[in-house]
């Protein structure tokens, strides 16, 4: 089994201070909270979530793609951890902020 998902959640977009894309390394092994996370904003701006001091980065679990789908605020899926890296490591995100329909 695989210590770690990797998941890109589109959330429709509200204002330029919430981020339209969340990307997630999701632990399942523990819960599936998050390890690692990076948000990217409307401008394509990529931001790391560093929360030093503490073993993961949400407060709560990350449901499966399933239970986030069924809000129609978000789309998730999951991805190969290369492009987690790529986005996480990034400061501009190079792929589309657009809410799949």
């Amino acid at each position: 089994m695989q210590k770690f998902e990797y998941v890109k959640c589109y959330w429709k977009y509200i204002d330029d201070k919430t981020p339209v894309i969340l990307f997630y390394e999701v632990d399942l092994e523990n819960e599936r909270y998050a390890t690692r996370m990076a948000e990217v904003f409307s401008d394509k701006r990529i931001f790391p979530v560093i929360e030093k001091g503490f073993e993961f980065i949400t407060e709560a679990p990350i449901p499966p793609i399933n239970e986030i789908n069924a809000d129609d605020e978000f789309f998730a899926e999951i991805i190969q951890k290369e492009e987690f890296e790529n986005a996480y490591c990034s400061l501009t995100y190079s792929g589309s902020t657009k809410f799949p329909n």
